[in-house]
């Protein structure tokens, strides 16, 4: 072909093979009355999730994430029609809580374009539950859901999508599983290990994904149970004896899974680093050979129960570096759970005041923006609660200290501590939590270390042992005048008292 050829030729577009989109899929979550809780079988429950599940897919229904369909009347009549009393006398709340598959970062879907996926649950409130358990003393045992963990999974708030991809994990963990018999076995160990440092969160976040593992898993098992044992009772000042503790746990636990198979179980280790301490660390330290026999313990225990497919541990540590090499091998996931980035932050403040709100605690009038929202507000107008609530967080985030479990109690200890009236509204609220962290920031700046001479222009800074306090000079400073003045302020009783 000649090059003139070439040029003269017409470029031919091919018609391109169909791209098929598959659907998502969007969890909605109904929690059954308490008053009828008791009056109901798993027949009727069965029943509910299939009727919502064909009714919202035969119609064409928009969904906001984490709205409550039965929240406003109007707009669950409008979805549910002619079922929506019979479904009101059953359930409390219908919760759109999670959406998976394209378009993942908007919030709102429509039915046509995802699968609807319902699950319907009980939540137990018996006090009772959290006694401890006669067979296994040294852990604390709770048929799940709770209530007591109730909203926990939903508070939780993090830079990355942390929550989003322990489903998932869990989700493949529990598909392996399935898939090997007794005899066979998986390669990976059942277990997720959260690690970073402390206030971060993630005892919670175990707690909450074992309350939503009990949501998810109620068509397939009949029961979820949350072991949570307690590392500090282990560790015995008698010989040998904690060793023979953690094997009677994990021997106790593999019978459990034995004789009850249709109960899916999550066993909760929190600071794991108790009973998995490196033993090459152990013995370098001159530890005691109880700590190395209780790590050896951990291993056999976790070995005996790998291959049990309604079970998972989730095990918590403050202390990464000092696990054990061999007890990180049988992780069959690990992820670190990093201090709150400002984004995060925000959040956390916004959702636990309004939860305060929510309860009444607060009253409010306009409602709290979320972070994306709120750095516009700062933009437009500084006054606005989204603009001052981002404030309060960007002074947070310039402390080098700060924690999940430190911003999740500042709305409620802030309101503890300064209300003086009898109700509290937004803006008040606002207030004492700008008091509150004001001070915290003030001695975050700098400790005095003695009697401290700072100056810039005609402007001193002198600090005392407990108080500090400026002298501003109008006129040039002159040597003879700062030392009388310097003599003076030491003489004042607030810098010596």
């Amino acid at each position: 072909m000649t090059q003139s050829h070439a040029n003269e030729m017409d470029f031919v577009l091919l018609p391109s093979k169909e791209v098929f989109v598959k659907p998502g899929k969007l969890f909605i979550e109904g929690r059954v009355r308490d008053d009828v809780r008791d009056d109901l079988d798993n027949e009727d429950i069965v029943e509910m999730k299939e009727l919502l599940e064909k009714h919202f897919s035969s119609g064409d229904f928009t969904f906001e994430l984490l709205e409550d369909i039965l929240a406003h009347d109007r707009t669950a009549d409008l979805r549910l029609g002619s079922h929506l009393e019979g479904v009101k006398e059953i359930l409390k709340s219908l919760k759109v809580v999670e959406y998976l598959g394209p378009n993942a970062e908007h919030t709102t879907h429509s039915s046509t374009s995802a699968r609807i996926e319902v699950q319907v649950y009980e939540l137990y409130d018996d006090p009772r539950t959290f006694e401890e358990d006669s067979d296994i003393p040294q852990a604390e045992i709770t048929p799940m859901p709770h209530a007591r963990f109730d909203g926990v999974w939903d508070e939780l708030v993090f830079a990355a999508d942390i929550k989003g991809d322990l489903i998932w994990m869990m989700t493949n963990i529990l598909r392996f599983s399935l898939r090997f018999s007794d005899n066979v076995g998986s390669d990976v160990n059942p277990l997720i290990l959260l690690h970073g440092p402390p206030g971060t969160g993630k005892t919670s976040l175990c707690q909450g994904l074992a309350q939503k593992i009990a949501i998810r898993l109620r068509s397939q098992y009949d029961n979820t149970m949350l072991i949570q044992i307690n590392t500090s009772t282990l560790l015995s000042k008698y010989y040998s004896e904690s060793a023979k503790q953690v094997d009677e746990i994990f021997t106790k636990i593999a019978r459990m899974c034995q004789e009850e198979p249709h109960t899916f179980t999550c066993v909760l280790i929190d600071e794991v680093e108790s009973i998995a301490s490196s033993r090459e660390f152990s013995t370098d330290g001159g530890e005691s050979h109880d700590s190395l026999r209780a790590t050896n313990a951990l291993l056999t225990g976790l070995d005996k129960t790998k291959n049990y497919p309604n079970l998972i541990f989730l095990c918590t540590s403050n202390m990464f570096d000092t696990l054990d090499d061999a007890f990180l091998d049988r992780c069959g996931l690990k992820r670190e759970v990093t201090a709150p980035s400002l984004g995060s932050q925000y959040e956390i403040l916004r959702r636990r005041l309004q939860k305060l709100i929510d309860r009444r605690v607060i009253r409010a009038e306009v409602e709290l923006p979320p972070y994306k929202d709120a750095k516009t507000c700062a933009l437009l107008d500084l006054a606005s609660v989204g603009a001052r609530l981002l404030n309060i967080a960007e002074q947070i985030n310039s402390s080098p200290h700060i924690s999940g479990r430190s911003l999740t109690q500042l709305p409620e200890r802030a309101v503890l501590q300064y209300l003086r009236e009898e109700e509290c509204d937004l803006n008040m609220a606002l207030k004492f939590i700008e008091r509150l962290v004001r001070p915290a920031q003030t001695s975050q700046e700098g400790k005095p270390e003695g009697n401290k001479v700072e100056g810039k222009g005609t402007e001193i800074e002198i600090r005392g042992k407990k108080r500090s306090f400026k002298l501003v000079f109008e006129e040039d400073l002159d040597i003879e005048l700062l030392e009388n003045c310097i003599e003076a302020a030491r003489k004042k009783p607030s810098l010596e008292s």
